[in-house]
């Protein structure tokens, strides 16, 4: 088993390098994608949502949404009610440059299963979508996960 475990972590640092070179390419990082394919799905989130669903910690997003804000990306509001939450939604600029990125993470993606036969690419996508669902549904003693 930890031939498997060895092999399953040098592939996920493989894949995420492949994706970072490529969206760095175009101007863009792993961070800044995520923070907008996630404000694609849910168009306002608190910025404690948007952390948990990044599964960061509150200073490490403050940190990416800071550029992202000042890039005209994103804006963050404060909620009426409560004061002390920050709501964070995408601007028009970062609805384009979401659909740049997400263009560079599709053509990633097929690239990287274009490396596999289809039936085992379809294996491989089933699986590790079992295998996410796994792990949100167990998580580690201590460990805090979105929903």
């Amino acid at each position: 088993m930890e031939r498997l475990s060895r092999q399953l972590f040098l592939t996920m640092k493989l894949v995420r390098e492949r994706l970072d070179e490529r969206l760095a390419a175009e101007g863009g990082s792993l961070p800044q994608w995520i923070v907008l394919r996630a404000l694609s799905e849910a168009p306002r989130l608190s910025h404690r949502e948007l952390a948990a669903r990044m599964y960061l910690s509150g200073p490490t997003i403050t940190h990416h949404l800071d550029r992202m804000e000042a890039s005209g990306l994103i804006t963050r509001t404060r909620d009426v009610v409560d004061r002390r939450v920050v709501h964070v939604a995408m601007t028009a600029a970062g609805a384009e440059r979401f659909r740049e990125l997400e263009a560079v993470a599709d053509s990633t993606d097929a690239e990287i299963r274009a490396l596999l036969p289809v039936e085992d690419a379809a294996c491989l996508h089933h699986l590790l979508a079992q295998l996410h669902g796994a792990m949100l549904a167990t998580p580690l003693e201590g460990e805090h996960r979105a929903s």
